[in-house]
């Protein structure tokens, strides 16, 4: 974590997005990391598909989560992250995203909820952009940056392939993705999504937690709320033990009245997670 003169880099957004309602330069600063964000994750993304050439952990992952699920039973997939690498892997399992209805719906089994936005997401701006060129993602990302306090960005998700988003199919659009801060308090994702994955935790009958530290006490209270009592817990977060024991803690902390069966830690990593059969083992059981 980037530390600005004692502070992080994580406690000044979060100081910024709790005044930014009230002052306007903060909107503005805001709307100019969430665009960095989906500029530079993106970038990022070109760059390790280049070096990855499609071998991923996720798709190890999701070979063994098919050979395990031989009932074919709802297999939901939360993720925080911003990038689309996880989209990627389920294209090769028969869930390839061509559309927002497409993460819930459009698969038998797999359901991927983005419970904080995505790169390749966009929110719809209820109002013309006033940018020089409203065809150019840049130009309209100058003029939504500046007018960050006043612009009607509603709750219509879009996806896009353009970064910095300007507008789709004619709609201008501002970016859909969080700011990383440690306390959210609201999900940036289509109200749908987050009512489908309510509907499914209570079926759930096995957690597999990877590099998830739980801190989102928005998501915690979710669990809380909607988890059946007695589901198996297993947490990935090497290779660390102690912060593989606190993340158990935390979780189990938050679900005093439906506590998990049993609760395990593995501090091996994803890799080691999947090439010692850990992974197998766990989903088999």
């Amino acid at each position: 974590m980037i530390s600005l003169k004692g502070e992080t880099l994580e406690a000044v957004l979060e100081d910024l997005q709790a005044k930014s309602k009230f002052y306007p330069r903060g909107a503005q600063q805001l709307a100019a990391v969430r665009y960095y964000l989906q500029l530079v994750i993106s970038q990022c993304e070109i760059a390790w598909r280049g070096v990855a050439k499609g071998v991923t952990n996720y798709k190890s992952l999701l070979n063994e989560i098919e050979s395990a699920n031989t009932g074919k039973k709802p297999v939901c997939l939360v993720t925080f992250n911003y990038d689309t690498l996880l989209e990627d892997a389920l294209s090769d399992f028969g869930l390839p995203i061509e559309a927002m209805d497409d993460y819930t719906e459009k698969h038998p089994s797999y359901k991927l909820f983005k419970l904080h936005g995505s790169v390749n997401w966009a929110r719809a701006v209820d109002s013309p952009t006033r940018a020089r060129n409203p065809d150019n993602g840049f130009s309209v990302a100058k003029d939504f940056i500046e007018r960050a306090a006043e612009i009607p960005v509603t709750q219509k998700y879009l996806l896009t392939a353009e970064h910095p988003p300007g507008s789709v199919r004619g709609i201008p659009v501002f970016p859909a993705i969080a700011i990383p801060v440690e306390k959210k308090n609201t999900f940036e994702c289509p109200q749908q999504m987050l009512d489908d994955l309510i509907a499914l935790l209570p079926q759930v009958s096995k957690i597999l937690v990877i590099g998830w530290r739980a801190t989102e006490a928005h998501f915690l209270a979710l669990l809380k709320a909607n988890l059946r009592r007695g589901a198996e817990l297993y947490i990935v977060a090497g290779p660390d033990q102690q912060q593989a024991e606190d993340i158990k803690v935390r979780i189990c902390r938050q679900l005093p009245n439906n506590p998990p069966h049993s609760a395990s830690v593995d501090a091996g990593g994803f890799t080691d997670f999947i090439l010692s059969r850990r992974a197998e083992q766990f989903l088999a059981s």
